[in-house]
């Protein structure tokens, strides 16, 4: 496995922030620290991370946050809530070697809604944002629309090393009156990056992560005019925002264009 020297906050990307609010909250003690340890423990102990870069371990592993959800310290209960689930994937070290990151993703995604919460399961509710959408409200109330939803199996895939992060369109075809959606762009086997929605907000099959045109999101009639991006904790000058649907006066969140990477993607289908 690829080793990695110990890091600090900075160095791991958490000296830029989706708002400035971030700085003066004391995340350095009350969340980065769990954050960077059980970040650094995944790149370890699971076979299928030993591919990833450094740069994109770090900000789309170790980021505690997707946009500007409530910063609350997630990881550790997400880690042990959903061992259940991970640990047949490694209980046998040869065989551990060989599970992709796809399928540790379906096993994920197949049956963690119902672990935090053994009454019910999380379910899709629309119109949520910005009502409820980070992942300690969405556990509580049991629901969220599509945002939530990705923040949380972000959340999840993350906390088991799997780089991951927020996607999505602010307005279909370019109108706002066509309506916005939000999934996840997450880092797989081959070394790119993939679309996929979270169970409750889908059909629920993710036989072929790899198949972009299982998902309703992805055909030629919802690319055309329509923007698209990813969202990301790293800010550089010369990137784009993330445009908040929720909140779009806000600029503050750094994003990725994913407009021509989602065309090519979707022309096929």
């Amino acid at each position: 496995m690829m080793s990695f020297d110990i890091p600090n906050a900075e160095s791991i990307g958490f000296h830029s922030h989706p708002s400035d609010k971030d700085l003066p909250d004391g995340l350095s003690s009350g969340i980065v620290e769990p954050t960077i340890s059980l970040a650094l423990d995944a790149k370890q102990k699971y076979p299928w991370a030993s591919h990833v870069p450094k740069n994109i371990y770090f900000e789309y592993v170790g980021g505690y946050a997707s946009v500007n959800e409530a910063r609350n310290n997630w990881r550790p209960l997400f880690h042990d809530t959903l061992q259940d689930i991970i640990q047949p994937l490694i209980s046998n070290s040869t065989l551990a070697a060989n599970v992709t990151v796809e399928q540790v993703i379906q096993e994920l995604n197949q049956n963690m809604w119902d672990k935090f919460n053994t009454k019910k399961k999380i379910y899709f509710r629309s119109g949520q944002t910005p009502l409820i959408y980070d992942p300690m409200s969405i556990l509580s109330f049991g629901y969220a629309s599509c945002t939530g939803l990705s923040i949380v199996l972000i959340d999840a895939l993350r906390t088991f090393g799997i780089p991951a992060r927020l996607a999505g369109t602010p307005a279909w075809n370019g109108k706002k009156e066509n309506g916005n959606h939000s999934w996840v762009e997450f880092f797989g086997s081959d070394s790119k990056w993939h679309i996929m929605e979270s169970k409750p907000a889908s059909n629920g099959k993710d036989d072929d992560l790899f198949d972009p045109c299982q998902w309703w999101f992805c055909n030629e009639d919802r690319v055309q005019g329509t923007h698209f991006y990813s969202a990301r904790l790293e800010r550089s000058n010369d990137e784009s925002s993330f445009p908040l649907a929720w909140d779009p006066s806000n600029n503050a969140v750094s994003g990725v264009d994913r407009t021509e990477f989602m065309k090519d993607l979707c022309s096929q289908c």
